[in-house]
């Protein structure tokens, strides 16, 4: 079974999808296609920053997050490094996408993700792509033409109106036979691949 995982490397849930991918290929046998959904498209526009949030009161006890709560599920701990913000990211899927045609995209996405979640490196940045890609590609030299050219740009989805009208909502979403899941516990997923099987 190929499960499509709808995904940009700087959405924290996506780190998440990424482990979650990881232990359904071991568990399940599913093989992984993973397809750029960019959060942030040249054309759209960085939001700017609201008021911050009213303190709570003194004797509020504190409350986890969606997010929070999302990593207990998976018994991760949240990544520490310091990663850049308002990064373009259109490169590192394009990158993907020229990984995947050489046959080692699944590997590719391991090596991405690691680098902007654990070591907070500017996967946005051609050469950093090229760096992670070392020793992985039998051809570089068309990696980088292929990144440099945006030779997969028709493959790469943008939000909001584009990814929208795809029903994709949210990243990681997850295609699972006839059915979409969005940040979804290990075990929904898990469960509807056995469901998707019989």
């Amino acid at each position: 079974m190929v499960v499509r995982i709808a995904h940009d490397v700087t959405c924290p849930w996506c780190w998440i999808g990424l482990h979650q991918a990881r232990r359904l290929q071991a568990d399940l046998g599913v093989t992984v296609d993973w397809v750029g959904y960019e959060l942030w498209p040249e054309e759209l526009e960085w939001p700017e920053p609201g008021p911050p949030d009213p303190p709570p009161p003194a004797n509020k006890p504190e409350t986890p997050s969606r997010l929070r709560l999302a990593y207990a599920a998976e018994g991760m701990e949240p990544p520490t490094a310091t990663r850049p913000r308002r990064m373009r990211v259109h490169d590192a899927l394009q990158a993907c996408e020229s990984a995947k045609a050489q046959g080692v995209g699944g590997e590719f996405v391991d090596r991405l993700y690691e680098a902007y979640w654990l070591r907070g490196e500017r996967v946005g940045d051609v050469e950093v792509l090229l760096a992670l890609a070392e020793g992985l590609l039998p051809d570089p030299v068309r990696f980088r033409a292929e990144i440099e050219g945006r030779a997969y740009r028709d493959r790469i989805v943008p939000f909001d109106d584009v990814a929208y009208s795809l029903g994709v909502y949210n990243v990681p979403t997850f295609f699972i036979g006839d059915e979409r899941y969005a940040e979804q516990p290990y075990a929904v997923l898990a469960k509807a691949i056995q469901d998707a099987r019989t």
